[in-house]
């Protein structure tokens, strides 16, 4: 065991070194790199010199994107020594960033992108996360805390047709402020203003036809959506919730076929509030109300492979969106034709 412990502290003493002169040649790679192209523009590269994180230290970073442009005074990029696929990008705690197509700035409280790729099989993303404390726009609160971390994981039995990978896909929001987002009409401002913030939490499971591959594959068109599922995914906006759940495969025409299933105990507030924000005309409310009450209550069949959620809570409806041969119905309501989620 001591021989083995001694093998273990030369080679990490190795690659350490070995770490800090990869740093060195990296960072006049990427200096080269940055000064070839037109679109990106740095200050500064340099290395970190850290035992326990490897990468680059880059200054006033500036991107032009399709969407705008993209200004850092700072951003960190390393990985662990012990987790080498693993990448992460450090934000600064101010940036400017494009929101529909406006720079605004953007204030992130430890704030941090994550990547890992998988080598084995072809580079493909393991994981895509990204994390940040208080996030504020243009001075105005924007989230408490925002956490979403995607990750590749094995299909299981309940996959539809035509997938060959599958992300779950894990949600935390809290305190975000809906007024504050861009492009908003007034009107759904003050309304929503008047509620209070938005919380989210849950996970997803997002069925692709393969996995996503870090820089795409040359030539070839990105995965496409074949289905979705949840055990539970729960919304809050100040004193009003709810939790969607259910399963979606994808036909090849990009329509869904399966069931959502919406558990809330504040059905008539929440179409008040569409009508407040203007998605519904508001003499329509009481009749919608309704409608809902009847559309929970009603027996409704399921397609085949889907099974409804646990038990309601005391004073809550369940009301059943389901998609079958290209059309959707709330319980036994028909709404039309279904959307079109994907397209291969």
């Amino acid at each position: 065991m001591r021989t083995l412990l001694l093998i273990v502290i030369l080679l990490g003493g190795g690659l350490a070194t070995a770490w800090v002169g990869g740093e060195t040649w990296l960072s006049r790679a990427v200096a080269q790199r940055i000064a070839d192209d037109p679109q990106i523009a740095a200050a500064g590269v340099e290395p970190l010199r850290e035992l326990l994180r490897v990468g680059l230290s880059l200054t006033d970073v500036a991107v032009e994107t399709p969407q705008g442009p993209v200004q850092l005074p700072a951003l960190e990029l390393w990985a662990a020594p012990t987790a080498p696929t693993q990448f992460h990008a450090a934000l600064p705690a101010r940036m400017t960033l494009p929101l529909a197509g406006v720079p605004r700035e953007v204030a992130a409280d430890n704030a941090v992108l994550t990547l890992r790729v998988v080598p084995t099989s072809g580079m493909a993303i393991g994981r895509a996360a990204v994390e940040s404390g208080p996030v504020a726009l243009d001075g105005a609160p924007l989230a408490d805390t925002v956490q979403v971390d995607a990750r590749l994981t094995p299909m299981g039995a309940g996959a539809p047709p035509g997938a060959a990978a599958a992300y779950d896909v894990a949600v935390a929001l809290s305190g975000l402020t809906p007024a504050a987002l861009p492009g908003l009409p007034a009107p759904a401002t003050a309304a929503l203003a008047a509620l209070g913030r938005l919380s989210a939490d849950g996970t997803t499971r997002l069925f692709l036809t393969g996995p996503l591959v870090a820089g795409g594959r040359q030539g070839a068109a990105d995965p496409a959506l074949r289905g979705l599922a949840s055990d539970g995914v729960s919304l809050g906006l100040g004193g009003l919730s709810l939790r969607l759940a259910g399963h979606l495969s994808i036909r090849d025409d990009g329509r869904p076929e399966g069931a959502v299933f919406v558990d809330t105990a504040d059905a008539p507030r929440f179409l008040r509030l569409a009508a407040d924000l203007g998605i519904i005309p508001r003499p329509v409310v009481p009749l919608a109300i309704a409608a809902l009450a009847t559309a929970a209550a009603a027996e409704v069949p399921l397609p085949l492979g889907v099974t409804p959620p646990p038990p309601l809570a005391k004073g809550a409806l369940r009301l059943p969106l389901v998609f079958r041969n290209g059309r959707m119905t709330l319980g036994p309501v028909p709404l039309g034709n279904a959307p079109v989620l994907s397209v291969r």
